[in-house]
């Protein structure tokens, strides 16, 4: 009989199923013709993938770490318990030694009182009571220490392989990354040329607004901006918003990283086209990006102009989406609580520079994330 956590893994199975061919169903729409970033989709996902992997493997390796750890402690205390009952039946086998036994016969045959002779027989007794409880004890430290000696092997041999993998991992990554910048410098000045295109741009966002309208349906309404262009941003999305429903952050929220806000909702794009639709934060090369609030992973893939997209169901209609990620650590399906490190920054989908594009939606719709963000 399948149990819960089973069943748990055959719906995350189903969903990132459909996820799946829901990502095949947008890149096949009759509409998108072939662009020059696309040649950069196998290596961005590669290197977001293995980036996750590897992440994986290093928290495996602290969590082994901890229970080595663990287990030698208690090794080194079934240990102490041995020797002092070791200690503890030396003494008494020599209090036995001395006493000469404990024959009854042999105490009436010395002359000794019958009184003396039973308080003697009682002390043997109680003697070799304690003696045969030592041993019990002695011999369940033994089998406890060898069962311990083996998990520990175990523990050894699971770390070793741990460390080989991520030394592996890593190797595959710095190839990943390699291949990304050949193509990128092949590319690099007709992804630049599309991206500035106007039907490029239109396209991309035709192609987001189809991913959210199947992946929910939102609505909200339109705020002003409240900040100028290259306003910085110290202050981070963090665990202390975990415990509330998304609708009632309002004020309260912290952005997903900390840098420069260069464009934000609403602002024309240079060259015409739509207008931003959320913030796009220049960021550090590989700095950590943290949800906003607490949710489930909805989307967890690289979309043609968008590179590696990461979007949060937070309920009541509430999504965020992270996009141009060097990195994704999350999945769909996954649990999220605020201040979660789900990506890293990147420059994927050909984006010029590192940073994050950011997004808050509410029925399908997007709306200002700064009217939602207290910065201080």
């Amino acid at each position: 009989m399948a149990g819960p956590e089973t069943g748990k893994q055959e719906e995350l199975k189903d969903l990132r199923g459909r996820i799946e061919a829901l990502q095949q169903e947008l890149e096949q729409a009759s509409e998108d013709r072939s662009e020059a970033a696309d040649g950069l989709k196998k290596s961005e996902r590669s290197i977001s993938n293995v980036a996750r992997s590897l992440r994986d493997l290093e928290s495996k390796q602290r969590r082994l770490a901890r229970e080595l750890k663990k287990l030698e402690g208690e090794t080194r205390l079934v240990s102490g318990e041995i020797v002092d009952q070791q200690k503890r039946l030396a003494i008494l086998l020599r209090e036995r030694y001395v006493q000469g036994g404990n024959d009854a016969m042999k105490l009436m045959l010395n002359g000794q009182n019958p009184g003396e002779v039973a308080r003697n027989l009682e002390y043997y007794g109680y003697i070799g009571r304690a003696r045969a409880e030592i041993i019990r004890e002695y011999q369940d430290s033994l089998s406890r220490l060898s069962a311990l000696k083996d998990k520990t092997q175990v523990q050894r041999d699971n770390l070793s392989q741990v460390k080989s993998d991520r030394v592996a991992q890593k190797k595959t990554l710095e190839d990943e990354k390699s291949t990304r910048q050949q193509v990128l410098y092949k590319l690099s000045a007709q992804i630049s040329k599309q991206r500035k295109e106007i039907d490029t741009l239109v396209r991309d966002e035709k192609r987001l607004t189809r991913l959210i309208e199947r992946l929910a349906r939102l609505a909200v309404p339109k705020p002003q901006p409240t900040v100028k262009p290259g306003q910085k941003v110290s202050r981070v999305a963090d665990a202390s918003l975990a415990g509330l429903d998304f609708d009632r952050l309002k004020g309260k929220l912290a952005l997903p990283v900390a840098g420069e806000i260069l464009h934000r909702y609403g602002q024309s794009r240079d060259g015409g086209g739509p207008a931003w639709k959320g913030l796009f934060i220049r960021a550090r090369q590989g700095q950590e990006v943290r949800a906003v609030g607490s949710g489930q992973v909805a989307f967890a893939d690289w979309l043609r102009g968008f590179g590696n997209l990461l979007i949060i169901d937070h309920g009541d209609g509430f999504l965020s989406l992270y996009s141009n990620n060097e990195s994704l650590y999350k999945q769909p399906g996954d649990p999220i609580r605020a201040g979660d490190v789900v990506a890293a920054v990147g420059a994927t989908g050909g984006q010029d520079e590192p940073g994050l594009y950011f997004e808050l939606r509410r029925q399908g719709k997007p709306f200002d994330p700064l009217t939602w963000v207290n910065l201080k």
